[in-house]
């Protein structure tokens, strides 16, 4: 039978190499795919620690600016009544006392809003622990992920090229006509298998029903044959 042939044996050993081959190119070509997600995955988690202690920052910058503006009030309000202590007209003294109101409801306003901020500030500090501690271990995982990936494309580029030369010499040792075969096979059949075993009279490529045709080249004349319905080579394994 033809499958247990030394030639046709080579030529199954060529299949298999080949459809290596295009594996490991395949994932070749993924990988710097994936890179590129592992990478955006990293920066998007640090932008989102970097956007929660921006929030603390632009809250504490916010909480300093109304503490000056309630020192100043104080400050105002104490010269307005050393102001009052001097005055010896009612009408300014009145006029004085009106704007220290002023001043002090401005003040008021002033610490109210502290009072939120304030407030604001211990949750945004909570955030942003909670966001640099856990954040921080997903970021390390996913950089040893990256670091993990981008080896493994150097150990698919060094691979690749070994299977190469595997591949020259598994295509040196397949005979003239059969590899001929082969190589006009792969040109119709978009994607291995280009070789399938027949089983049950199905092949196994394209699981349609072969001929009693090609049963009978395989088995009674012993041909390299291809399946009626798909192009593939197949064999039957006994």
């Amino acid at each position: 039978m033809l499958s247990n042939q030394p030639e046709f044996q080579n030529l199954l050993l060529l299949h298999s190499r080949d459809r290596r081959l295009q594996k490991l190119k395949s994932e070749l070509e993924q990988n710097p795919h994936e890179q590129a997600h592992i990478q955006k995955q990293i920066n998007l988690e640090k932008e989102s620690v970097a956007l929660a202690l921006s929030e603390l920052k632009e809250l504490e910058a916010k909480n300093n600016a109304l503490e000056n503006e309630i020192i100043s009030a104080s400050d105002k309000i104490a010269r307005l009544k050393q102001q009052q202590l001097e005055v010896k007209k009612n009408e300014e003294y009145t006029a004085l006392e009106n704007e220290i109101t002023s001043v002090s409801s401005s003040q008021s306003l002033l610490e109210d809003e502290q009072l939120q901020i304030l407030l604001k500030i211990d949750d945004a500090r909570e955030t942003a622990k909670i966001a640099e501690g856990k954040i921080a271990i997903k970021i390390a995982d996913l950089e040893k992920r990256l670091t993990a990936c981008k080896e493994h494309f150097h150990d698919l580029k060094n691979e690749i090229s070994l299977l190469e030369g595997d591949l020259k010499t598994a295509r040196e040792a397949v005979e003239t006509p059969i590899l001929s075969s082969y190589d006009r096979t792969k040109t119709v059949i978009s994607k291995p298998p280009y070789i399938a075993p027949i089983e049950e009279q199905k092949c196994s490529g394209c699981n349609l029903r072969v001929s009693n045709d090609v049963v009978s080249s395989i088995l009674v004349e012993r041909k390299l044959t291809q399946c009626d319905q798909c192009g593939r080579i197949v064999y039957i394994e006994r």
